[in-house]
C-alpha cells in the first residue's frame, strides 16, 4: 500500500485524467501529507487541493476569477459576493484584495466515510459533478460582471 498522500495523488491525477482529458500538474507542497493538483478543462485552470492527514475523504476544487473594482466599488463588490454565495448553492464565494483582486470559487466534495481513503469509481463521479457544478455557477457569475 502506497502512503495516503502518494494514493490519494495517483487517484485524482487519474480521475482528472478521465473527466478533464489532461495531465494535471502538481501544486508545490505546503505540508508534507497536503497536496494539489492544476489543471485546464476548456479555458478555465482548477486547482484540486486535498490533505491526507487530516481529511483523505474530501476535496476541494477551486476557480480563480479576475475581479475588478475601484476604491468606491469595494463595498459593493463585497455585497455582491455575499449575494453569489446566498444564491448559488453548493459553491462558496471569497473574495481576495491581494494586489489584484480575485474571485476564488470553492468546491468541497466528499468522497468517502470519515478519514477513509475514497475509491477510483466514486473519485471520477465526484470530480465530474463538482466540475459541472463549478462551470454552470463560474458563467453565472461572469455573465452578471459582464451586465454590469
Amino acid at each position: 500500500m502506497l502512503i495516503p498522500y502518494e494514493e490519494l495523488r495517483i487517484l485524482y491525477s487519474r480521475a482528472i485524467n478521465h473527466v478533464a482529458w489532461e495531465e494535471p500538474q502538481a501544486v508545490p507542497r505546503s505540508g508534507p501529507y497536503r497536496g494539489g493538483l492544476i489543471f485546464r478543462k476548456g479555458r478555465r485552470e482548477f486547482t484540486l487541493s486535498f490533505d491526507a492527514a487530516v481529511a483523505p475523504e474530501i476535496m476541494n476544487l477551486q476557480v480563480v476569477l479576475p475581479f475588478a473594482w475601484d476604491d468606491l466599488d469595494a463595498e459593493r463588490a463585497h455585497r455582491r459576493v455575499s449575494r453569489f454565495n446566498a444564491e448559488i448553492r453548493g459553491v462558496k464565494f471569497f473574495l481576495v484584495e491581494a494586489p489584484t483582486p480575485l474571485l476564488v470559487c470553492s468546491i468541497e466534495a466528499i468522497l468517502a466515510s470519515h478519514r477513509r481513503i475514497p475509491n477510483s469509481e466514486v473519485v471520477d463521479a465526484v470530480l465530474r459533478s463538482a466540475m459541472e457544478r463549478m462551470e454552470d455557477a463560474v458563467e453565472a457569475v461572469e455573465r452578471e460582471l459582464r451586465v454590469r
